[in-house]
């Protein structure tokens, strides 16, 4: 004859193991929309050299959406009494002191899926730009 042990469970640890795998289920979700949600192309800045009256830097895009982006729109604002001198790997538009960068006309095939493009610029002045946006999302700035 056998006979079973079965252990009773109390109701306080039921309760704490429906909070732990609540919070378990609830974080994995969590952490699944957070991502998905922060996908998309992004942009950041970092200033690559300076002397007295001006500076070179340079944004990289990169393509986190998981498909070819043919098209993205980079904008930032020079401060006042500042102008881009010249601007490499994309198409630039001044208006004032803003200004719009689009994929170069050669860049047929626009960015895949985690690559990256490095628009390098010179600007005549001291001070950072500001107000950058990539396709509507702000850009960040690279501390490295």
């Amino acid at each position: 004859m056998s006979t079973t042990h079965r252990r009773k469970v109390s109701g306080r640890n039921k309760a704490i193991g429906g909070i732990v795998a609540a919070a378990v289920v609830g974080g994995g979700a969590f952490l699944f929309s957070g991502t998905a949600l922060a996908a998309g192309v992004g942009a950041a800045y970092t200033k690559t050299s300076d002397w007295s009256t001006g500076y070179t830097a340079q944004y990289v895009i990169t393509n986190d959406t998981g498909q070819a982006k043919g098209d993205w729109t980079l904008e930032f604002d020079l401060p006042s009494g500042a102008g881009l001198s010249s601007l490499w790997n994309g198409t630039s538009a001044v208006s004032g002191q803003h200004v719009t960068v689009k994929p170069p006309s050669w860049d047929k095939d626009g960015l895949a899926a985690g690559e990256s493009v490095t628009v390098g610029f010179v600007v005549n002045g001291t001070a950072d730009p500001k107000g950058c946006v990539i396709d509507g999302a702000k850009c960040s700035v690279d501390d490295g």
